[in-house]
């Protein structure tokens, strides 16, 4: 009986310490592979990630796994463990989506007249943006960071917190897109640009402006980066079938 406990409580703390190594192992891949310190396609061998963080197969493989059940991997039997690609198609579905959906919500938000604590947020938010927009090296991942707030004020404001959220749950491609163009084309004064002139038409009730302000703004990346697609950027991205398609599509937000 007291083998069979101490068998028990063996099997437990063992089970316990994979677990907890393949999580640390998983968020910081998922780290990596977000802010593209892993780049699209770049393989990843699994016995150099076992000496990285001096563990056994078991839980980088799961860590593996999970990595490929949100998309940012490709397990490849016999072949490789790749970071996944770069879908242009999709990240335009995702965009168009967006603008649908948060112009609506801003112009909710225009509609419950944010008062001055509000309106403080969004333009401290736009402080911190420009702060950093002007520094000479940029720290990408916190720019990313003050963008995503600055969104999800209005989408709090708008008691759309749980539509933020799912969102965010659907961002893997998206932000790794996002990261490409930041790092890429280092335009974050036209990003600060975008910011303002939406929190302007918010402080001025301005609800007929915001669908193509936040058109532009969410299409300004995707019309940077979209002439290096099939060039400069082709080996993180699978070929595009409808990017023109939504290049003439997305030209009305710029009328």
């Amino acid at each position: 009986m007291f083998l069979l406990f101490v068998y028990t409580q063996f099997m437990e703390e063992n089970f316990s310490a994979h677990s907890d190594q393949g999580t640390i192992i998983f968020e910081t891949l998922k780290k990596e592979l977000l802010d593209l310190t892993i780049k699209p396609g770049e393989e990843i061998h699994e016995t150099l990630v076992c000496k990285r963080f001096s563990v056994t197969r078991p839980p980088v493989r799961t860590a593996l796994k999970r990595l490929s059940d949100i998309g940012l991997v490709d397990i490849r039997p016999y072949y490789g463990i790749y970071a996944t690609l770069l879908n242009i198609d999709q990240i335009y579905e995702i965009v168009h989506m967006r603008i649908l959906v948060e112009s609506s919500v801003i112009r909710d938000y225009i509609n419950s007249r944010p008062d001055g604590f509000e309106i403080e947020k969004l333009e401290h938010n736009l402080r911190l943006e420009k702060i950093l927009a002007s520094e000479k090296n940029v720290d990408h991942n916190k720019f990313y960071e003050l963008d995503n707030e600055l969104h999800k004020i209005w989408f709090t404001g708008g008691h759309c917190l749980s539509v933020w959220n799912i969102i965010e749950d659907q961002k893997i491609q998206y932000q790794r897109f996002r990261m490409l163009d930041f790092t890429a084309t280092k335009n974050y004064a036209k990003t600060l640009e975008d910011h303002t002139r939406i929190v302007e038409a918010i402080k001025s009730r301005n609800r007929k402006v915001v669908p193509n302000l936040i058109g532009m703004h969410l299409n300004n990346g995707l019309e940077r980066v979209s002439p290096k697609v099939l060039t400069d950027f082709k080996q993180y991205i699978v070929p595009p079938q409808n990017m023109d398609y939504w290049r003439k599509y997305n030209l009305k937000y710029y009328k």
